[in-house]
Protein backbone atom coordinates (compact mmCIF):
# COMPACT_ATOMS: atom_id res chain seq x y z
CA UNK A 1 0.00 0.00 0.00
CA UNK A 2 0.93 3.55 -0.67
CA UNK A 3 1.66 5.22 3.11
CA UNK A 4 2.93 8.14 1.54
CA UNK A 5 2.12 10.61 -1.05
CA UNK A 6 3.27 9.42 -4.82
CA UNK A 7 2.47 11.41 -8.05
CA UNK A 8 2.23 9.48 -11.06
CA UNK A 9 2.81 11.29 -14.24
CA UNK A 10 1.98 9.84 -17.18
CA UNK A 11 2.86 10.14 -20.84
CA UNK A 12 2.12 8.64 -24.23
CA UNK A 13 4.87 6.22 -23.56
CA UNK A 14 2.79 4.52 -20.75
CA UNK A 15 0.11 3.86 -22.84
CA UNK A 16 1.92 2.64 -25.30
CA UNK A 17 1.22 -0.19 -23.15
CA UNK A 18 -2.26 -1.25 -24.22
CA UNK A 19 -1.71 -0.14 -27.57
CA UNK A 20 -2.78 3.48 -27.28
CA UNK A 21 -1.09 5.85 -30.21
CA UNK A 22 2.66 7.71 -29.28
CA UNK A 23 2.22 11.29 -30.09
CA UNK A 24 3.68 10.89 -34.35
CA UNK A 25 1.23 8.12 -35.31
CA UNK A 26 -1.73 10.18 -33.72
CA UNK A 27 -0.45 13.02 -35.90
CA UNK A 28 0.17 10.94 -39.34
CA UNK A 29 -3.72 9.64 -39.03
CA UNK A 30 -5.14 12.45 -38.15
CA UNK A 31 -3.01 14.09 -41.22
CA UNK A 32 -4.89 10.88 -43.46
CA UNK A 33 -7.92 12.06 -42.50
CA UNK A 34 -8.31 15.64 -42.71
CA UNK A 35 -6.47 15.89 -46.13
CA UNK A 36 -9.30 16.10 -48.21
CA UNK A 37 -9.31 15.47 -51.65
CA UNK A 38 -12.37 15.73 -54.46
CA UNK A 39 -12.13 14.51 -57.70
CA UNK A 40 -13.59 17.58 -60.05
CA UNK A 41 -15.72 20.04 -58.63
CA UNK A 42 -17.39 17.32 -56.61
CA UNK A 43 -17.70 17.57 -52.84
CA UNK A 44 -20.12 14.60 -53.03
CA UNK A 45 -17.41 11.76 -51.34
CA UNK A 46 -13.68 12.73 -50.82
CA UNK A 47 -11.06 10.16 -52.84
CA UNK A 48 -8.65 11.45 -49.64
CA UNK A 49 -9.34 11.55 -46.01
CA UNK A 50 -11.71 9.94 -43.99
CA UNK A 51 -15.52 9.55 -45.27
CA UNK A 52 -16.56 9.18 -42.08
CA UNK A 53 -15.30 12.14 -40.55
CA UNK A 54 -16.56 14.21 -43.86
CA UNK A 55 -19.81 12.98 -43.71
CA UNK A 56 -19.61 14.62 -40.28
CA UNK A 57 -18.88 17.60 -41.45
CA UNK A 58 -21.69 17.61 -44.25
CA UNK A 59 -24.23 16.57 -41.49
CA UNK A 60 -23.72 19.94 -39.49
CA UNK A 61 -22.32 21.66 -42.64
CA UNK A 62 -24.29 21.00 -45.50
CA UNK A 63 -26.86 24.25 -45.20
CA UNK A 64 -23.99 26.26 -45.31
CA UNK A 65 -21.72 25.56 -48.02
CA UNK A 66 -19.30 27.83 -47.59
CA UNK A 67 -18.72 26.82 -44.23
CA UNK A 68 -18.66 22.99 -45.23
CA UNK A 69 -15.87 24.41 -47.84
CA UNK A 70 -13.74 25.81 -44.68
CA UNK A 71 -13.90 22.98 -42.82
CA UNK A 72 -12.14 21.18 -46.06
CA UNK A 73 -9.87 23.75 -46.77
CA UNK A 74 -8.89 24.05 -42.47
CA UNK A 75 -8.22 20.16 -42.94
CA UNK A 76 -5.30 20.63 -45.90
CA UNK A 77 -4.13 23.25 -43.41
CA UNK A 78 -3.95 20.95 -40.60
CA UNK A 79 -2.65 17.96 -43.10
CA UNK A 80 -0.04 20.24 -44.25
CA UNK A 81 0.93 21.60 -40.66
CA UNK A 82 1.36 18.25 -38.66
CA UNK A 83 4.02 16.67 -41.83
CA UNK A 84 6.62 19.73 -40.25
CA UNK A 85 5.28 20.09 -36.69
CA UNK A 86 6.87 17.40 -33.88
CA UNK A 87 2.69 16.58 -33.25
CA UNK A 88 -0.41 17.68 -32.91
CA UNK A 89 -0.68 19.83 -30.67
CA UNK A 90 2.31 21.64 -32.19
CA UNK A 91 0.62 22.02 -35.72
CA UNK A 92 -2.96 23.42 -33.52
CA UNK A 93 -0.32 26.18 -32.03
CA UNK A 94 1.00 26.79 -35.69
CA UNK A 95 -2.70 27.37 -36.85
CA UNK A 96 -4.28 29.32 -33.50
CA UNK A 97 -5.61 31.66 -35.49
CA UNK A 98 -7.33 29.49 -37.63
CA UNK A 99 -10.14 28.29 -35.86
CA UNK A 100 -11.69 25.76 -37.83
CA UNK A 101 -8.32 23.93 -37.49
CA UNK A 102 -8.29 23.97 -34.16
CA UNK A 103 -11.84 22.13 -33.56
CA UNK A 104 -11.33 20.21 -36.54
CA UNK A 105 -7.95 18.88 -34.95
CA UNK A 106 -9.59 18.22 -31.88
CA UNK A 107 -12.38 16.15 -33.15
CA UNK A 108 -10.36 13.83 -34.73
CA UNK A 109 -8.13 13.91 -31.54
CA UNK A 110 -11.04 12.32 -29.53
CA UNK A 111 -12.34 10.13 -33.23
CA UNK A 112 -9.13 8.83 -32.62
CA UNK A 113 -8.33 8.24 -29.19
CA UNK A 114 -11.91 6.57 -28.98
CA UNK A 115 -10.60 4.08 -31.84
CA UNK A 116 -7.48 3.21 -30.18
CA UNK A 117 -9.66 2.42 -27.51
CA UNK A 118 -11.44 0.33 -29.31
CA UNK A 119 -8.26 -1.65 -30.94
CA UNK A 120 -6.35 -1.75 -27.54
CA UNK A 121 -5.39 -4.62 -25.73
CA UNK A 122 -7.94 -3.29 -22.84
CA UNK A 123 -11.19 -3.97 -25.68
CA UNK A 124 -13.85 -6.14 -24.28
CA UNK A 125 -14.42 -9.39 -25.29
CA UNK A 126 -16.66 -9.61 -27.47
CA UNK A 127 -18.62 -13.17 -25.69
CA UNK A 128 -18.23 -12.02 -22.56
CA UNK A 129 -18.88 -7.59 -23.07
CA UNK A 130 -16.16 -7.50 -20.32
CA UNK A 131 -12.50 -6.76 -19.99
CA UNK A 132 -10.84 -10.49 -20.12
CA UNK A 133 -8.97 -11.35 -16.93
CA UNK A 134 -5.76 -11.28 -18.65
CA UNK A 135 -5.79 -8.11 -20.38
CA UNK A 136 -3.57 -5.24 -19.82
CA UNK A 137 -1.60 -7.49 -17.08
CA UNK A 138 1.77 -6.80 -18.13
CA UNK A 139 0.99 -2.97 -18.27
CA UNK A 140 1.94 -0.28 -16.06
CA UNK A 141 -1.52 0.25 -14.40
CA UNK A 142 -1.28 -3.51 -12.98
CA UNK A 143 2.24 -2.43 -11.54
CA UNK A 144 0.82 0.58 -9.77
CA UNK A 145 -2.14 -1.57 -9.16
CA UNK A 146 -0.72 -4.39 -7.25
CA UNK A 147 1.53 -2.55 -5.04
CA UNK A 148 -1.18 -0.41 -4.02
CA UNK A 149 -3.12 -3.12 -2.59
CA UNK A 150 -0.06 -5.08 -1.12
CA UNK A 151 -1.09 -6.04 2.02
CA UNK A 152 -4.82 -4.91 2.11
CA UNK A 153 -7.53 -6.66 2.86
CA UNK A 154 -10.83 -6.76 0.46
CA UNK A 155 -12.54 -4.21 2.87
CA UNK A 156 -9.29 -1.81 2.66
CA UNK A 157 -9.47 -1.66 -0.99
CA UNK A 158 -11.20 1.28 -1.23
CA UNK A 159 -8.16 2.83 0.68
CA UNK A 160 -5.76 1.33 -1.87
CA UNK A 161 -4.75 5.23 -3.69
CA UNK A 162 -5.63 7.51 -1.11
CA UNK A 163 -2.06 8.59 -0.98
CA UNK A 164 -2.17 8.90 -5.14
CA UNK A 165 -2.38 11.35 -7.54
CA UNK A 166 -1.99 10.80 -10.91
CA UNK A 167 -0.98 14.12 -13.44
CA UNK A 168 -1.98 12.26 -16.85
CA UNK A 169 -1.62 14.24 -20.09
CA UNK A 170 -2.89 11.44 -22.26
CA UNK A 171 -6.75 11.86 -23.57
CA UNK A 172 -7.53 8.03 -23.52
CA UNK A 173 -9.24 6.66 -20.20
CA UNK A 174 -6.88 3.22 -19.87
CA UNK A 175 -6.29 4.00 -16.24
CA UNK A 176 -9.96 4.43 -15.02
CA UNK A 177 -11.02 1.25 -17.06
CA UNK A 178 -8.66 -0.89 -16.02
CA UNK A 179 -8.62 -0.09 -12.89
CA UNK A 180 -12.70 -0.34 -12.85
CA UNK A 181 -12.69 -4.02 -14.15
CA UNK A 182 -9.82 -5.10 -12.02
CA UNK A 183 -11.49 -4.25 -8.81
CA UNK A 184 -14.35 -6.58 -9.96
CA UNK A 185 -11.87 -8.99 -11.11
CA UNK A 186 -10.50 -9.28 -7.26
CA UNK A 187 -14.03 -9.75 -6.22
CA UNK A 188 -15.55 -6.05 -5.58
CA UNK A 189 -18.56 -5.56 -7.26
CA UNK A 190 -19.67 -2.49 -9.67
CA UNK A 191 -20.54 -0.10 -7.27
CA UNK A 192 -17.80 -0.79 -5.00
CA UNK A 193 -15.18 -0.54 -8.32
CA UNK A 194 -17.26 2.74 -9.39
CA UNK A 195 -16.55 4.63 -5.92
CA UNK A 196 -13.11 3.74 -6.28
CA UNK A 197 -12.11 4.98 -9.63
CA UNK A 198 -14.70 8.06 -8.71
CA UNK A 199 -12.62 8.64 -5.90
CA UNK A 200 -8.75 8.67 -7.80
CA UNK A 201 -7.13 12.29 -7.73
CA UNK A 202 -6.56 12.73 -11.55
CA UNK A 203 -5.12 15.79 -12.78
CA UNK A 204 -5.21 15.95 -16.89
CA UNK A 205 -4.02 18.82 -18.22
CA UNK A 206 -5.33 18.37 -21.59
CA UNK A 207 -8.72 16.84 -20.55
CA UNK A 208 -10.62 14.09 -21.67
CA UNK A 209 -13.63 12.66 -24.07
CA UNK A 210 -15.52 12.00 -21.14
CA UNK A 211 -15.70 9.29 -18.05
CA UNK A 212 -15.65 5.74 -18.82
CA UNK A 213 -18.18 5.00 -15.24
CA UNK A 214 -22.07 4.49 -16.43
CA UNK A 215 -24.37 7.40 -15.06
CA UNK A 216 -22.23 9.97 -15.22
CA UNK A 217 -23.37 13.08 -17.19
CA UNK A 218 -20.28 13.05 -19.45
CA UNK A 219 -20.09 9.25 -19.90
CA UNK A 220 -18.50 7.87 -23.02
CA UNK A 221 -18.05 4.06 -23.14
CA UNK A 222 -14.50 2.98 -23.63
CA UNK A 223 -13.86 2.95 -27.21
CA UNK A 224 -17.40 3.84 -28.01
CA UNK A 225 -18.50 6.89 -30.17
CA UNK A 226 -21.36 5.11 -32.53
CA UNK A 227 -23.91 7.70 -30.32
CA UNK A 228 -21.05 10.61 -29.91
CA UNK A 229 -21.57 14.12 -31.98
CA UNK A 230 -17.80 14.89 -31.32
CA UNK A 231 -18.47 18.41 -32.18
CA UNK A 232 -20.39 18.88 -28.90
CA UNK A 233 -18.03 18.12 -26.82
CA UNK A 234 -14.81 20.27 -27.83
CA UNK A 235 -15.03 21.91 -24.68
CA UNK A 236 -13.63 18.69 -23.28
CA UNK A 237 -9.97 18.83 -24.54
CA UNK A 238 -7.73 21.07 -24.56
CA UNK A 239 -4.59 21.83 -26.26
CA UNK A 240 -1.21 23.01 -24.71
CA UNK A 241 -1.78 26.97 -25.86
CA UNK A 242 -5.39 26.08 -23.76
CA UNK A 243 -4.89 24.11 -20.89
CA UNK A 244 -4.10 26.70 -18.61
CA UNK A 245 -7.71 27.70 -18.48
CA UNK A 246 -8.62 23.79 -18.08
CA UNK A 247 -6.25 21.83 -15.21
CA UNK A 248 -6.33 23.38 -11.29
CA UNK A 249 -2.75 25.21 -11.11
CA UNK A 250 -3.15 25.35 -7.46
CA UNK A 251 -4.59 22.19 -7.02
CA UNK A 252 -1.39 20.34 -8.86
CA UNK A 253 1.40 22.45 -7.01
CA UNK A 254 0.08 21.54 -3.76
CA UNK A 255 0.01 18.26 -4.45
CA UNK A 256 3.66 18.25 -5.77
CA UNK A 257 4.59 20.21 -2.79
CA UNK A 258 3.16 17.16 -0.81
CA UNK A 259 4.33 14.57 -2.34
CA UNK A 260 6.92 12.52 -1.04
CA UNK A 261 8.12 11.20 -4.56
CA UNK A 262 7.50 11.97 -7.72
CA UNK A 263 7.39 9.14 -10.58
CA UNK A 264 7.46 9.73 -14.54
CA UNK A 265 5.76 6.85 -16.45
CA UNK A 266 6.90 7.48 -20.61
CA UNK A 267 6.99 11.09 -20.59
CA UNK A 268 8.03 12.61 -23.07
CA UNK A 269 9.24 15.61 -21.16
CA UNK A 270 8.34 18.21 -23.87
CA UNK A 271 9.07 21.89 -23.05
CA UNK A 272 5.54 22.76 -22.89
CA UNK A 273 4.30 19.96 -20.65
CA UNK A 274 7.54 20.25 -18.03
CA UNK A 275 6.12 24.26 -17.67
CA UNK A 276 2.73 22.82 -16.97
CA UNK A 277 4.29 21.04 -13.53
CA UNK A 278 6.42 23.72 -12.95
CA UNK A 279 6.39 24.62 -9.46
CA UNK A 280 6.49 28.54 -8.32
CA UNK A 281 9.89 30.07 -8.12
CA UNK A 282 8.97 31.97 -4.86
CA UNK A 283 10.01 28.05 -3.58
CA UNK A 284 12.88 27.18 -2.92
CA UNK A 285 14.86 24.01 -4.03
CA UNK A 286 14.11 21.31 -1.56
CA UNK A 287 15.46 17.53 -0.26
CA UNK A 288 11.83 16.14 -1.21
CA UNK A 289 10.23 14.70 -3.30
CA UNK A 290 12.63 12.09 -5.27
CA UNK A 291 12.06 12.16 -8.73
CA UNK A 292 12.43 8.77 -10.67
CA UNK A 293 12.18 9.04 -14.15
CA UNK A 294 11.76 6.57 -17.08
CA UNK A 295 14.01 7.43 -19.93
CA UNK A 296 13.39 5.02 -22.60
CA UNK A 297 14.54 5.50 -25.93
CA UNK A 298 15.87 9.00 -24.73
CA UNK A 299 19.70 9.47 -25.60
CA UNK A 300 22.14 10.21 -23.19
CA UNK A 301 23.08 13.67 -24.49
CA UNK A 302 19.81 14.78 -23.88
CA UNK A 303 20.02 13.46 -20.07
CA UNK A 304 22.03 16.36 -18.46
CA UNK A 305 19.67 18.87 -19.92
CA UNK A 306 16.56 16.70 -18.66
CA UNK A 307 17.80 16.61 -15.43
CA UNK A 308 18.15 20.25 -15.17
CA UNK A 309 15.02 21.31 -16.51
CA UNK A 310 13.73 18.63 -14.07
CA UNK A 311 15.24 20.15 -10.84
CA UNK A 312 14.21 24.01 -11.95
CA UNK A 313 10.32 22.87 -12.78
CA UNK A 314 9.51 21.36 -9.69
CA UNK A 315 12.34 23.01 -7.66
CA UNK A 316 13.92 19.63 -6.58
CA UNK A 317 18.07 19.40 -5.98
CA UNK A 318 19.67 17.43 -9.02
CA UNK A 319 21.02 14.94 -6.56
CA UNK A 320 17.45 13.64 -5.88
CA UNK A 321 16.69 13.34 -10.17
CA UNK A 322 17.06 10.26 -11.24
CA UNK A 323 16.30 8.60 -14.61
CA UNK A 324 16.16 5.50 -16.38
CA UNK A 325 16.38 4.02 -19.70
CA UNK A 326 13.07 1.73 -19.08
CA UNK A 327 9.68 1.61 -19.90
CA UNK A 328 7.04 2.30 -17.62
CA UNK A 329 6.19 -1.48 -16.24
CA UNK A 330 9.81 -2.07 -16.22
CA UNK A 331 10.35 0.10 -13.96
CA UNK A 332 7.72 -0.29 -11.71
CA UNK A 333 9.18 -4.55 -11.71
CA UNK A 334 12.82 -4.06 -10.70
CA UNK A 335 12.25 -0.92 -8.27
CA UNK A 336 8.90 -2.71 -6.76
CA UNK A 337 10.75 -3.56 -3.71
CA UNK A 338 12.49 0.17 -3.20
CA UNK A 339 8.96 1.62 -3.70
CA UNK A 340 7.53 -0.46 -1.45
CA UNK A 341 9.97 0.13 1.29
CA UNK A 342 10.22 3.68 0.97
CA UNK A 343 6.21 4.50 -0.04
CA UNK A 344 4.89 1.79 1.96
Amino acid sequence: MFNRPVVFVIGAGASADYDMPLGGTLASTIADDVNFRFRGNSRSEPIRGDNILYELLVSKFNKDGTQLDSYVAAGRKLAAAISSAASVDDALYQLSEFPEAIQLGKACIIRSILKAERNSTLKFSPDTGRLPDSAGKAGWIEQVLSIAIAGLRHAQFPEAFKKVTFVNFNYDRCLEHYLFWSFQRLGLNADEATKIVDDLTIIRPYGTVGSVLDGRLDHVPFGDGSRLDVFNILDRIRTFTESRALHDTEKLERLLSETFMCVFLGFGFHKQNLDLLARSKNLQKTEVPRILATTYKVHDGNLPALTTALADRLRVNSPRIELFPMKAPELLQELRLRLTLVLG
